[in-house]
């Protein structure tokens, strides 16, 4: 006698990347996101997800990102370059900081260094605070567009996805 299959459960399963709190169950209930998600971006399992997670990556890129229309379509691309972004920010504000400390052995009677060394190490600190969140987000992300590509139809079957518009061509650059 043949055993009845169960359906795959159509929701993506983070559980394992720590993203679903514990005691969060299947009925409607959202889970609590991670104490270090971003409070704009809403939790994985909600509807929203992805249009939020798009939204609050591109608040860090350049403004000329915004017109590249594979890094709309594509989010966990947008997160990648995101954290690659972020990440040399981070190296730019360690250099920063080494260069005022060797500034300072090369000119002693320099005015007071303190300001700018704050200045790079607060702008260090939320780099690093943002690359935290950027990382959760990303692999959330991976998560869940791996978990809708096995979902889809195969090419040419099913119907077509209708896409938001596009914003305009970015702008010529000098």
């Amino acid at each position: 006698m043949a055993h009845p299959t169960t359906p795959p459960d159509p929701t993506p399963h983070l559980e394992h990347l720590d993203l679903m709190s514990p005691g969060a169950d299947r009925l409607g209930q959202q889970p609590d996101p991670p104490q270090r998600w971003p409070g704009t971006v809403g939790p994985p399992t909600s509807p929203g997800f992805l249009q939020s997670a798009k939204t609050w990556l591109l608040e860090f890129a350049p403004p000329r990102w915004r017109h590249e229309e594979t890094l709309h379509r594509d989010p966990v691309e947008l997160a990648h370059v995101v954290r690659l972004h972020l990440q040399a920010d981070i190296i730019a504000m360690q250099a920063g900081l080494s260069e005022v400390a060797q500034s300072v052995l090369a000119e002693p009677a320099r005015a007071n260094p303190s300001e700018i060394t704050d200045f790079y190490a607060c702008e260090r600190d939320w780099a690093c605070a943002m690359l935290e969140q950027v990382k959760l987000v990303e692999q959330a992300l991976r998560a869940v567009c791996d978990s809708a590509s096995r979902r889809l139809p195969a090419a040419g079957t099913g119907r077509a996805r209708s896409r938001a518009p596009m914003p305009r061509q970015r702008p010529a650059t000098a």
